[in-house]
């Protein structure tokens, strides 16, 4: 798997020369890789807003940090921050590998939801899955050779009720800034 993962990792500073589609086909192998879950029949399409809308959609009108969004509303649309684009699009850009992690978590998040068929889930599954896709995008970072923190906020995060669609993945972690 080591070397599945090194081979592929050079793929990526050679797909983001490619067309974008190409370049989330790639994030798409990576979060099927490293999550276990089977390819969809249906692939998401990443849409990229401005903080507004996270703020309006994603967190209850309320500012907030969130980069990568997941609606889990049963379409296949993920959110990720417009300021995360450019690094994506650029592989020489530092920042690059930390926003394509965030589309691998969000695509994470959507392979998660097609394999329970889009159900809705207690709060103690969403923790489980919130975890589940921050260990995907720690190792898609991994395999980079980078060690950048992400989740660890989730050490402390507890229940208290349902998280079903709509609820925001708050806890993407925030890019640095440019």
């Amino acid at each position: 798997m080591a070397a599945l993962l090194a081979a592929s990792a050079g793929a990526f500073a050679q797909s983001t020369a490619q067309a974008p589609d190409d370049v989330y086909a790639n994030l798409m192998g990576w979060a099927e890789k490293l999550s276990g879950y089977p390819a969809p029949e249906v692939a998401p399409v990443v849409v990229f807003k401005p903080q507004s809308f996270f703020d309006a959609n994603a967190c209850g009108g309320h500012h907030c940090h969130v980069w990568g969004w997941y609606p889990d509303t049963g379409k296949n649309i993920v959110y990720v921050h417009e300021s995360a684009r450019a690094a994506i699009a650029d592989g020489s850009d530092p920042r690059s590998v930390l926003a394509a992690s965030i589309v691998v978590h969000e695509f994470t998040h959507y392979l998660q939801a097609v394999h329970r068929k889009f159900a809705p889930y207690p709060c103690s599954q969403a923790l489980a899955l919130e975890r589940e896709a921050y260990a995907v995008q720690s190792a898609y970072i991994n395999a980079y050779g980078r060690l950048i923190p992400v989740g660890v906020s989730m050490q402390t995060v507890s229940c208290g009720g349902m998280a079903s669609a709509g609820k925001a993945d708050s806890l993407t972690p925030t890019p640095p800034a440019p």
